[in-house]
């Protein structure tokens, strides 16, 4: 979708249930981001989750913690069709994310694929197909990621790029703030950019930004998370159901 130049829409799961991740997985958004950077999520409750993910309709993305091969290794190997990396901020940053989700001799993966290759049922298969369908999303949150952006996305294997507002915000002096005006300059470089080097350009948002991220031209678009959604459907109607006691 993202290389036809489609918009595709999803959201952050951080609930360890299954019954929220299989739910979410058929109401029609294109990924899922299984989050093991902050949330509770450890490796065995992201295979849990990924068990009862449709996979035919919706795509199951891992953000491991750190731009680390050894946790990039196991979100594959658990079957993540793809990995959002954190925190990349220069270009031999970016080279050790896209050498972590590569089998040797482009990469540095370790072979053990295990439920990826449905436990050695489909290991030629997916040895074949891994290199060139594990999607890699790097994530540029920070004032010197966007100083190096250009040169990061000169980097081979980079499929798409992801903003993390609030901690780009942070990183400028404003914590927790992307409504800044230097905040979404930043944003806009970060976009301008991406159109340059032709990489699919994601961020995520609320059900309230959603819709002027992609005016922008955002492609890859995370509306919010579970518990984020799930507390605001909770406080909209008490508070409708409150006014009118």
């Amino acid at each position: 979708m993202l290389s036809e130049g489609e918009i595709g829409l999803g959201i952050w799961l951080t609930i360890r249930c299954t019954d929220v991740a299989e739910l979410i997985s058929h109401l029609g958004f294109d990924w899922v981001v299984l989050d093991m950077e902050h949330s509770p999520l450890c490796i065995s409750d992201v295979q849990n989750l990924i068990q009862v993910i449709d996979e035919t309709k919706t795509t199951p993305i891992v953000r491991v913690a750190w731009n680390d091969p050894v946790l990039v290794k196991l979100a594959l190997d658990v079957g993540a069709h793809g990995v959002l990396v954190p925190w990349v901020n220069t270009k031999e940053e970016a080279e050790l994310a896209v050498k972590s989700v590569r089998y040797p001799p482009k990469g540095i993966r370790g072979y053990g694929p295990r439920r990826a290759a449905m436990y050695g049922l489909k290991t030629k298969e997916y040895l074949e197909t891994a290199d060139k369908e594990v999607m890699l999303i790097i994530q540029i949150e920070t004032a010197k990621a966007v100083e190096n952006l250009e040169e990061i996305l000169t980097v081979e294997g980079i499929d798409a790029v992801f903003i993390g507002p609030y901690d780009l915000a942070t990183s400028y002096g404003f914590l927790g703030d992307p409504s800044q005006p230097q905040v979404q300059k930043a944003i806009n470089t970060i976009l301008e950019i991406c159109k340059k080097f032709k990489k699919p350009a994601g961020i995520f948002a609320s059900p309230t930004t959603a819709t002027d991220y992609i005016k922008r031209g955002f492609q890859f678009v995370a509306i919010g998370s579970d518990i984020g959604i799930l507390m605001q459907a909770c406080t909209d109607i008490l508070n409708k159901l409150k006014s009118k006691e």
